[in-house]
């Protein structure tokens, strides 16, 4: 069963992770006009301008968002039986590769990438490839459940939109020579701090519900 300290931590944690999502959606749309109003956001990507602005608002906001991730993981993991194992694995990764991707920064403006700037790349491609991951995962759990619910569908399009964001950022990375980079990163990043939020609303609800039995029953695979 749920205790009621879980309940306690997810009410606080959840609305912890809406507002990290709010700000880093707002770091991305906004930041980049403070940093240098003559670059354009849609050709650069979001790692171009917190290079360009280091300790800035976008660098915070990521580090934030994974830290939080992180928090309502651990609050959660011990007491959801479908976040356990692999999508607990995968939440993990994104959250740890968010706050290594905004300490570790990539080199401004440059195609001659020091080491530096490839941890930075490779920690970022792992955290937004884990999260639709997760989500497409944790999805198939919860409609294997006696009531799929809309949260299913919400977590299959935002996973699914996320997997088609990502595939046209790399077209953008490679033929397509960087054009419109940034428009396609931004909306990778909308769909996957979209789809945080659906997981942060069906932990919420989980816990308030107290997910009966869910503390007992064996992990799905």
């Amino acid at each position: 069963m749920i205790t009621p300290g879980g309940h306690r931590t997810g009410r606080f944690l959840v609305p912890a992770v809406w507002t990290a999502v709010v700000l880093a959606a707002g770091a991305a749309l906004f930041a980049p006009l403070d940093t240098d109003p003559g670059l354009s956001p849609l050709s650069l990507t979001v790692s171009d301008f917190a290079a360009l602005d280091r300790g800035g608002p976008i660098e915070t906001t990521m580090a934030l968002l994974g830290s939080v991730s992180l928090a309502l993981l651990t609050a959660a993991r011990t007491r959801l039986v479908q976040l356990r194992g692999l999508p607990s694995v995968l939440l993990a990764v994104w959250g740890l590769g968010l706050v290594v991707a905004a300490v570790v920064p990539t080199d401004p403006l440059t195609t001659e990438l020091s080491g530096s700037a490839y941890v930075h790349r490779y920690a970022s491609v792992a955290a937004f490839a884990a999260l639709p991951a997760a989500g497409l995962i944790l999805s198939r759990r919860l409609a294997s459940g006696p009531r799929p619910t809309r949260t299913v569908h919400w977590l299959r399009a935002l996973s699914s939109a996320s997997a088609a964001a990502a595939l046209l950022m790399a077209c953008a990375a490679g033929p397509g020579d960087r054009e419109l980079i940034g428009l396609a990163e931004r909306l990778l990043l909308g769909c996957e701090v979209a789809l945080l939020a659906v997981i942060g609303g069906h932990v919420r609800s989980a816990l308030a519900s107290g997910a009966p039995g869910a503390a007992r029953r064996r992990a799905p695979r």
